[in-house]
């Protein structure tokens, strides 16, 4: 049934689309037009089947290798956060309202407000984070951009990091690092320029050596870490969950025999002091 949502989803939007039958023992939907492919994990089929801890990894890496892209989209994801499941995939294809951050300013934001923000616009939610920024487009531009009518600076974009650690080993011992943990715009928005503003707006408070990030493989290939300077330095292993059936919320577990498993994460550092 969720399967024939996301069919019926892709058709209203007029995006086109083939099934692969090669690739995977799940469905896949490539949407030649944006050379990205919808793998589609059911629960029940996921636990039949014999799946080896690396699966999913192993195939992004298959289709990365060929500049495409994959978005490995499980049943709870999509039951659990639709509206945002949608509003992620339309923009990875170009669909999306452009926001402009030459038309905002930044502040320090509270825990509430970024968990609110984050919980609604993020597909991971808001996690525990030390310093919270919020863009904000100024008030004269929400009702031209946003089409609300409002006397408020209107918060479309949020981002989170870590308290700072100093480095115990390696090449950059004793150098200072922080953690971009969470960013996320307006569902719906795509805000030009959001993440570069908030991230020199960090850097320009806290003075870190370097700031390192980790990118979803279930979502990403890391490419937009890449156009804001980043460095790729590794591969993170993929990690395992049980799914609660009754709320489709993911619990870490590190038991062998588990319900899920994603295909890990990429790791990225912006270097800012050699």
């Amino acid at each position: 049934m969720w399967k024939k949502e996301i069919h019926k989803f892709l058709e209203i939007n007029q995006i086109a689309f083939e099934v692969n039958q090669t690739l995977s023992v799940f469905e896949i939907l490539y949407l030649p037009d944006f050379q990205l492919y919808l793998h589609l994990i059911d629960l029940n089929e996921f636990s039949s089947n014999s799946i080896s801890i690396t699966y999913f990894q192993d195939l992004s890496e298959k289709v990365n290798i060929q500049n495409q892209r994959i978005i490995h989209l499980w049943e709870d994801v999509w039951a659990d956060k639709k509206d945002l499941v949608q509003s992620r995939i339309l923009a990875m294809i170009g669909k999306f309202s452009r926001l402009n951050a030459r038309h905002c300013f930044i502040e320090r934001i509270d825990k509430p407000t970024a968990d609110k923000f984050l919980n609604e616009n993020h597909l991971q939610a808001s996690v525990k984070a030390k310093f919270k920024y919020g863009l904000f487009l100024k008030t004269q531009y929400v009702k031209k951009f946003l089409d609300k009518q409002s006397v408020e600076n209107e918060l479309i974009a949020v981002a989170t990091f870590s308290g700072g650690r100093t480095l115990k080993e390696g090449e950059r011992k004793d150098f200072r690092s922080y953690e971009l943990i969470r960013f996320a715009s307006l569902k719906g928005f795509v805000v030009v320029g959001g993440m570069d503003k908030l991230l020199k707006a960090f850097i320009a408070e806290h003075s870190p050596d370097d700031i390192m990030s980790y990118a979803d493989r279930d979502w990403s290939d890391g490419r937009s870490y890449l156009k804001l300077g980043f460095l790729k330095i590794g591969l993170l292993n993929p990690q395992c969950f049980v799914v609660d059936e009754n709320t489709n919320q993911r619990l870490l577990t590190h038991e062998v025999n588990v319900e899920i498993v994603n295909a890990g994460s990429i790791k990225y550092v912006k270097i800012l002091k050699i």
